[in-house]
């Protein structure tokens, strides 16, 4: 997909919804502060604030982002940028935007959406970047779905 206001560009985009058994808050608490991200993702630093900085400690590296929306119990949103790695020209993507949207759904859960995307010139490099970095976000959004569960039988 083009970027209408761009149509240069190529849309990297991946979405996941989780329907889980939890209140608003007990999401929220895990998706949206350090705490409950550094149980089902990697250890992370967070000013709980827009325009406050989020740290994610990646081993390798700390990717580094800006939130950009910190709605409690309804929408937490972020850009980073791009892990700088190969010798790819990185300026020709956009910072990878990523936003947890929370809807309440009756019977006490929730659907928890998770959408990731960017934009880019359409290089080929920067699908298979985009798709391997997918595959491992898609690894760590279910583990919440997942810890969400095992916090509920506790």
């Amino acid at each position: 997909m083009t970027n209408p206001d761009q149509p240069d560009r190529v849309e990297y985009r991946i979405e996941r919804a989780y329907e889980v058994t939890a209140t608003p808050e007990q999401v929220w608490n895990a998706i949206a502060t350090a705490d409950g991200i550094a149980a089902w993702m990697v250890p992370t630093k967070l000013d709980p604030q827009i325009g406050g900085e989020v740290a994610f400690d990646l081993g390798d590296f700390t990717s580094i982002g800006v939130i950009t929306d910190y709605t409690p119990n309804r929408r937490f949103a972020y850009e980073e940028p791009w892990p700088q790695m190969g010798d790819h020209d990185f300026s020709s993507v956009t910072a990878l935007a990523t936003e947890f949207l929370i809807e309440s759904a009756s019977g006490g859960s929730c659907v928890l959406r998770v959408v990731s995307s960017s934009y880019g010139r359409g290089a080929d490099w920067e699908q298979e970047y985009f798709d391997q970095m997918a595959e491992g976000w898609f690894e760590m959004l279910d583990n919440v779905a997942a810890h969400l569960r095992k916090e509920r039988e506790q």
